[in-house]
């Protein structure tokens, strides 16, 4: 009797500090997350409690030995306090990008974040969870340490480790703290790996050119008002003669993180895994002579951090912007370090401007004044949302892009320059009742693609210009873009294959 009493008391004690976690800290991941309607609300709410599982699996098993549960209950403790406050007051959360950001900031710039409030919070965390531990330590016995352990264990690891369930746990609050320092470490080790390095010569003929690629997200080539789609979502691209959109490429993967490395390398269809085995085009244009810049509104995928690596500069323009993050997430936040780099005095630049795009949640990739269509959406949940809502927020984030790439195009004008836009993937939007890109289908196939280019590098390079006029029709896998930006960057190489090269 006396053991099954010890044993409810220990399991009772368990629940209150999870349910604690789930009031303070747990939910400050919902906190703002747009909902239409009770059953949003409801949907909201179990994906709140099956974190809420994990949590108790988690301190099950800490609580077991009380020793354990004195180091480390408090240090959690005092890490949630400070990852809630940052979430709730600047709608921050904590990724492997904010660590990065964290450690390439100076040290004044870190301590301008740490308030008077944020450390009071932190003493009174740490006074809490002292006095929880102490609780334990004197008012809670259990027996079959082993049972709890075993059962702790399967609590825990089956909401953080088993699809679908996983994703949701491990990127919120308290798990993405071990998340983010894993995914850090593993992308500096990526960018460390050695990969072989390009032979023969590659030769960069010119001795000033500004090549720019801006990879899309999420962005269909049918609704560009440049291909003939019935709404004016790329006004300003319309207006510049010097744009030819290229409405048939095609890309074999519907997911950012696979399309990516395939885009950046000279990986195809009879040889995928180049994309995993070898270095990106940016290598070969560091090699003949460009500076070489990454500027990040996304945190990069293990799948194609090493890319990052390549780089002489790499600027990360998100500070803490995650999926589960609802508000203003711009791509104009990547136009100030644009700027900063065509300043540099190099006489050869490649920027590659990687956006959030049109990546959904939609409403938060454009502002007030390129809201264009309504009805918006108005939940998270994608299934209270109509189809009507749906695309007028989508189509509303190219009329925003639309803006990005004008700006970037009036920055270069003055330059022999040109600027390639591919977007990753596609996006479904109610065609087979398919929404996002969450589920293969045709339409993730067709991402948007263009090509700008100023009249300096028209009048230097007419024969360039003329096959990039006439190839606009022709049907491309995503994978030109290595063999057309070196070529587009007056590279020669061994390694460009002219049949997939929309200059030639």
């Amino acid at each position: 009797m006396n053991i099954l009493k010890y044993n409810l008391r220990f399991l009772l004690f368990v629940a209150v500090i999870t349910l604690l976690y789930g009031v303070l800290f747990v939910f400050s991941d919902f906190y703002g997350t747009p909902y239409g309607n009770g059953k949003d609300l409801l949907i909201l709410t179990s994906h709140w409690l099956i974190i809420e599982i994990a949590v108790f699996g988690l301190l099950w098993l800490l609580a077991v030995n009380k020793y354990v549960f004195a180091i480390f209950f408090p240090v959690l403790t005092v890490l949630c306090t400070v990852y809630a406050y940052f979430r709730y007051t600047a709608n921050v959360v904590f990724t492997a990008m904010t660590i990065e950001l964290a450690l390439v900031n100076d040290l004044r710039t870190d301590m301008d974040v740490i308030t008077w409030q944020l450390v009071l919070l932190m003493l009174l965390a740490l006074v809490a969870s002292v006095f929880i531990v102490c609780y334990r330590w004197k008012k809670i016995r259990i027996s079959h340490s082993w049972l709890h352990m075993l059962l702790s264990v399967v609590l825990f690891y089956v909401p953080s480790h088993v699809y679908p369930l996983a994703r949701p746990v491990v990127n919120r609050v308290p798990f993405c703290l071990y998340e983010a320092v894993k995914s850090y470490v593993d992308n500096k080790n990526e960018i460390k790996s050695e990969r072989p390095d390009f032979k023969g010569t590659s030769v960069c003929h010119s001795d000033s050119l500004t090549v720019v690629f801006v990879l899309g997200e999420s962005l269909r080539s049918k609704n560009l008002q440049i291909n003939g789609y019935k709404r004016e979502t790329t006004p300003l691209l319309c207006s510049e003669k010097n744009v030819v959109s290229y409405p048939n490429i095609y890309t074999e993967y519907a997911f950012t993180h696979n399309s990516v490395p395939h885009i950046m390398t000279r990986s195809d269809r009879k040889d995928p895994d180049k994309a995993y085995r070898e270095r990106s085009f940016i290598s070969l244009m560091r090699k003949t002579g460009y500076h070489t810049a990454w500027i990040a509104n996304q945190e990069p995928a293990n799948t194609f951090t090493y890319f990052l690596g390549e780089c002489d500069t790499l600027i990360y323009a998100n500070s803490g912007k995650s999926m589960y993050v609802f508000d203003e997430w711009l791509d104009g936040d990547l136009l100030p370090h644009f700027d900063s780099i065509l300043k540099r005095q190099e006489s050869r630049q490649f920027i590659l401007l990687h956006t959030i795009g049109s990546h959904w949640y939609y409403n938060s990739h454009f502002t007030p004044e390129y809201t264009r269509y309504k009805p918006l959406i108005r939940s998270r949940v994608i299934g209270s949302n109509t189809e009507e809502e749906m695309r007028n927020s989508y189509d509303n984030t190219i009329l925003y892009s639309d803006y990005f790439w004008h700006e970037l195009i009036r920055q270069l004008k003055n330059r022999c320059a040109i600027l390639f836009y591919l977007s990753d993937h596609g996006e479904c939007l109610g065609e087979d009742g398919f929404f996002t890109h969450g589920s293969d289908h045709p339409e993730l196939h067709k991402p948007a693609c263009f090509v700008w280019y100023s009249e300096q590098f028209a009048a230097r390079y007419p024969e360039k210009v003329s096959h990039l006029k006439d190839n606009k029709d022709k049907k491309y896998d995503s994978t030109f873009m290595f063999h057309s930006i070196l070529d587009a960057a007056d590279i020669s190489s061994p390694y460009i294959d002219p049949s997939s090269d929309i200059l030639k």
